[in-house]
C-alpha cells in the first residue's frame, strides 16, 4: 500500500512539474564551435542568422572547412532576419551582433562599441508574423594579424524584448591565409649564360686597315718633302 502510495505522488509530481511549465517555452539549442551549446527561450521571437558564400554570391547558414572561404582584406556580408512568430504585438526589440575576431565592422544599422565588438539597435515594434530583414557588412583584418593557414570563426547574435521573448542564432565562416613556402636550400640561383662569341668592341678591321694605310701614306709624303 506505501508502495502504491510513494509511486502515485512521484506520478504526480512528475504530472504538475510538466504542466507548470509555460505552455509557449521552445527551446532552441544550438552547438557552439569548438564544443557546447547554446540554448535559449524563444516563444514569441525568432533570429535567423546567415553569411554570404563568396563563391556562389548566396547567403547561407555555416560555412565549413570545406566549403568556399574568405581570404584577408575581402568583405563580408552578414543578413539577419527577425520574426514575430507569437500571436501578439512585440515592442522595443534589441538586437545585439557580436562581430567575430579577425572581422573588422564595416557598415550596418544602429551602433557599433569596438571595445566588445557588438553592433546595438532596436527594432520599435514588430506585428504578428512580420518579418524584418537587416545586412552587415564586415571586413577580414589583413594577411599581418591573421594566422597562417584556415581559421574558422562564429559570428553571435541575439534578439530580446523582455524576459521571456529572447533568441539567438550563430554562422560561421573560414578564413584562409596562405602560407609561402620558401625551398630548404633557398631559391634556386641560375648560372650566369656562357659566351661562346666575342662580340664587337670598336671598328671593324677593314675600317682599321685602311686608316693605317692612309697614316702611313702621309707620313711618307712628309718625309719627301722634308728631303
Amino acid at each position: 500500500m506505501k508502495m502504491l502510495l510513494s509511486h502515485s505522488f512521484l506520478l504526480f509530481v512528475l504530472f504538475i512539474g510538466y504542466f507548470a511549465r509555460p505552455a509557449f517555452a521552445d527551446i532552441s539549442c544550438q552547438p557552439i564551435y569548438g564544443g557546447g551549446e547554446t540554448c535559449i527561450v524563444s516563444p514569441n521571437i525568432s533570429i535567423n542568422k546567415e553569411v554570404l558564400n563568396p563563391k556562389t554570391n548566396k547567403m547561407v547558414e555555416n560555412l565549413s572547412v570545406n566549403d568556399p572561404k574568405y581570404h584577408p582584406e575581402w568583405i563580408v556580408n552578414f543578413k539577419l532576419t527577425v520574426t514575430n512568430t507569437g500571436k501578439s504585438v512585440i515592442k522595443n526589440i534589441d538586437v545585439k551582433d557580436i562581430f567575430p575576431q579577425y572581422i573588422t565592422f564595416s557598415t550596418g544599422p544602429g551602433k557599433f562599441d569596438k571595445e566588445t565588438k557588438t553592433l546595438s539597435f532596436k527594432i520599435e515594434s514588430l506585428e504578428p508574423n512580420e518579418i524584418r530583414t537587416f545586412v552587415l557588412v564586415g571586413r577580414v583584418v589583413p594577411t599581418d594579424k591573421l594566422p597562417q593557414g584556415v581559421v574558422c570563426i562564429v559570428n553571435r547574435v541575439v534578439v530580446s524584448s523582455n524576459a521571456e521573448d529572447q533568441a539567438s542564432d550563430n554562422t560561421q565562416l573560414c578564413i584562409e591565409n596562405k602560407v609561402v613556402e620558401v625551398p630548404e636550400k633557398g631559391f634556386p640561383v641560375f648560372p650566369a649564360p656562357t659566351i661562346t662569341e666575342t662580340p664587337p668592341t670598336g671598328a671593324t678591321a677593314i675600317p682599321l686597315i685602311v686608316l693605317a694605310a692612309v697614316g702611313l701614306l702621309g707620313y711618307g709624303l712628309k718625309l719627301i718633302n722634308f728631303k
